[in-house]
C-alpha cells in the first residue's frame, strides 16, 4: 500500500510566520496554485482513496485532488493540526518573548509540551496515528491513497513510523505544498520520498 502524505499550500498567516494550528485560515494565491500543481502530482499515482483534515486549508487541496481524479474527499478529524490553544496567532519572536521558558521547553523536548489551552505532540500522534491505522485497514495492499494534512501532523505519523525521538523532532522540515510517501506491508512500513516539492514550479517553491 502508498501513502501519499500531502501538506496544505499557502496561506497568509504561513507568509506571515504566525503559529496556524486549528484557527481555519484558507490558502492565498499562491496556496491555491501550490495545490493545483501538488494535485496534479498526486493524481498521477492513480489513487483509490481520498482523505483530508477538515479544515479549510487542506479540503482545499483535497478538492483539487477529487477534481482531477473523481475521488470523494473524506474528512477525517484525526488529522487535523497541533491544536494551539493560547499560542494560535503567534509568531517565534512573539513566543519567545512571552513564554522564553516554554520556548525553551518546546525547542529542547517538544512532545510532552502542553500548549496552553491547547493539545501537545504526543497527543497529536495518537490521534493523527489512530487515523493512519484506520486508513490501511480499510484498503488493499495494492492501492493508493492520498492523505492531506498539516506540518506537525504529519511529522508525527512519519515520527512514529521512523521511531524518532521527540528531541530531534524539529529537525524535521516539511514545506508547503509538499508530498511524503509511505509504502506498507506485510513487512512493515517505510518511508520512501520525504518533503518532495519537485512538483512545484518555481515561483512556488
Amino acid at each position: 500500500m502508498k501513502s501519499l502524505l500531502v501538506r496544505h499550500g499557502e496561506t497568509d498567516w504561513n507568509k506571515a510566520g504566525k503559529f496556524l494550528g486549528q484557527f481555519d485560515v484558507p490558502l492565498n494565491d499562491r496556496g491555491v496554485a501550490q495545490a493545483r500543481e501538488t494535485a496534479s502530482a498526486v493524481a498521477a499515482d492513480s489513487p483509490v482513496a481520498l482523505y483530508s483534515s477538515p479544515l479549510a486549508r487542506t479540503m482545499q487541496l483535497a478538492e483539487e485532488v477529487s477534481r482531477l481524479t473523481g475521488l470523494p474527499v473524506k474528512p477525517m478529524t484525526g488529522l487535523k493540526e497541533l491544536d494551539l490553544g493560547d499560542m494560535e496567532g503567534l509568531t517565534g519572536s512573539e513566543l519567545r518573548e512571552r513564554s522564553p521558558g516554554f520556548f525553551s521547553e518546546w525547542r529542547v523536548n517538544p512532545g510532552p509540551v502542553l500548549m496552553p489551552g491547547g493539545e501537545s505532540l504526543v497527543q497529536l500522534q495518537d490521534r493523527a496515528w489512530a487515523a493512519f491505522e484506520e486508513m490501511e485497514a480499510n484498503h488493499r495492499a495494492d492501492e493508493c491513497l492520498v492523505v492531506v494534512s498539516h506540518n506537525f501532523t504529519i511529522r508525527t505519523i512519519i515520527g512514529k513510523i521512523l521511531g524518532i525521538p521527540w528531541a530531534n523532532f524539529h529537525n524535521m522540515a516539511l514545506n508547503l505544498g509538499s508530498i511524503s510517501t509511505i509504502e506498507s506491508s506485510q513487512r512493515g512500513r517505510r518511508l520512501v520520498t520525504y518533503n518532495s516539492t519537485s512538483h512545484l514550479s518555481p515561483e512556488n517553491l
